[in-house]
């Protein structure tokens, strides 16, 4: 009786166990990126809603919200810190009325009149600089006005913002004044040692005077800020036609006497420099001239 042969069957069955190995994995591998594919955008949609999310949360409730009320812009632009200076180059008719207009304009606009120069060019035109200082609400106002006062040469306005500064300050002195609080409250326990109290006293000293100074600089922003500073240059035009026609001659005689003396001072240090070796010259030319006389005759006698 024969055996069956084992070997076909063994092969078959691991064929088969094969081929339905592979279908399993290849249908978890499907079922698996189905999976994958969907998660992605669950993702997006998730992060997608946590920025509608946030923007919802920064824009106004109401979907009609418009920009910031008149209040709020006032309030922002009353925050600013301003430095504002404008410089100004007027041609006018006499300057002293001038003169008097500019200081009558700085007390109407909340200011004054700073510094002044006057001065008078060979021209016999009579110019001036000075320097306002107004109300900074009333800056435009205050430099319009200097403008209608004569003829505009050139103008220049500057504004610069001071508001960062401003704050930084702020927090350093707030900083300043925590300090001195805390060391004036430890000093009036006394319960420290006396060195650290020592300590506490020179420290406090020192957070004193920083602290006076970032006062006074804040005083000096505030000032900067309250009033503007306008400088403006006046003159009085070129009188053409009260020049005579001898003018031009005698202004180029006025001119040149200048040059006419300095011209006569360097010949003055030529001859005074020139004169010695001059005359020292001259004795030996006369030297060397009787030397040969003296000869000639020598010889003359010997003939």
């Amino acid at each position: 009786m024969k055996r069956p042969r084992l070997l076909p069957l063994v092969v078959a069955a691991v064929v088969v166990a094969a081929a339905l190995g592979g279908s399993f994995l290849k249908q978890r591998a499907r079922r698996d990126g189905w999976a994958a594919a969907k998660a992605v955008p669950e993702s997006a949609a998730t992060r997608l809603a946590m920025m509608q999310t946030a923007a919802a949360a920064a824009t106004p409730d109401r979907p009609d919200a418009g920009p910031p009320s008149g209040g709020a812009l006032e309030d922002m632009f009353a925050a600013r810190k301003l430095i504002r200076t404008a410089s100004v180059t007027l041609e006018v008719t006499r300057y002293a009325e001038a003169a008097a207009r500019v200081e009558a304009i700085a007390a109407a606009h909340g200011g004054y009149v700073s510094d002044a120069a006057v001065s008078r060019d060979p021209g016999d035109r009579d110019r001036g600089t000075l320097t306002l200082r107004v109300r900074a609400d009333r800056f435009d106002e205050a430099l319009r006005a200097l403008e209608s006062l004569g003829k505009v040469e050139s103008a220049n306005l500057e504004t610069r913002d001071v508001g960062k500064e401003y704050m930084d300050l702020e927090t350093r002195l707030s900083a300043k004044q925590d300090a001195e609080a805390r060391l004036r409250d430890l000093l009036r326990n006394k319960t420290a040692r006396l060195a650290d109290v020592i300590a506490a006293e020179k420290e406090l000293s020192r957070v004193i005077e920083e602290r006076e100074l970032l006062e006074g600089e804040r005083r000096y922003y505030d000032r900067q800020v309250a009033l503007s500073t306008i400088t403006a240059e006046i003159h009085e035009p070129r009188a053409f036609l009260r020049e005579s026609a001898l003018s031009p001659l005698a202004e180029a005689l006025a001119r040149a006497l200048p040059l006419l003396a300095s011209s006569v001072a360097a010949l003055v240090y030529a001859v005074a420099a020139a004169l010695p070796w001059a005359l020292l010259g001259f004795l030996v030319w006369r030297l060397v001239r009787r030397f040969r006389i003296r000869r000639l005759v020598r010889v003359a006698m010997e003939r």
